[in-house]
């Protein structure tokens, strides 16, 4: 591995992170008033992620280039796999919340409503990004860094709620 290589990644990584951060701290109020869903940066990456996992089987097939086979499954099952999340999340992730409560619908957890009244805490993990709101039910909303209007809900539940 040549010096170029690791530089390249280490380059390529922090362009990675500062897009990322650049990217949650603008969409956390982009969203309509007192709506939660996610804009063009989720639908984007679920394309990358798309053209990431079709892009081995191009060169095997329009190229001839047939070597490194189970790198190449690799790289399709992976990006394949994030590129099926994204546009899941993209697509059917969204919510609500007014002075009331939270309305909050995925396609891995179906819909949770809850008042801000029976919230108990609200915690940040930063490995994930996002927030979990855990609720008196034990219900738990995890409302991502990347999801327009997060920080609008995240201010009302502060309003509404004394922790």
């Amino acid at each position: 591995m040549s010096v170029s290589s690791v530089l390249s990644g280490l380059i390529g990584g922090a362009i990675a992170v500062l897009l990322t951060a650049y990217v949650a701290k603008r969409v956390g109020k982009s969203a309509a008033p007192g709506k939660l869903n996610y804009g063009v940066f989720m639908w984007g990456l679920a394309l990358a992620c798309l053209l990431f996992s079709l892009f081995p089987i191009a060169i095997t097939l329009f190229w001839g280039h047939d070597k490194d086979f189970w790198a190449k499954v690799a790289l399709l099952i992976g990006f394949g796999l994030s590129a099926i999340y994204c546009f899941g999340e993209a697509a059917f992730v969204r919510g609500s919340f007014d002075q009331d409560g939270i309305a909050f619908l995925t396609p891995w957890t179906g819909l949770k409503r809850e008042e801000w009244k029976d919230l108990v805490s609200v915690e940040l993990n930063d490995w994930c990004s996002w927030y979990t709101l855990t609720f008196k039910s034990g219900k738990k909303i995890r409302l991502s860094r990347y999801l327009g209007g997060h920080l609008s809900a995240l201010e009302m539940a502060e309003a509404k709620h004394e922790f």
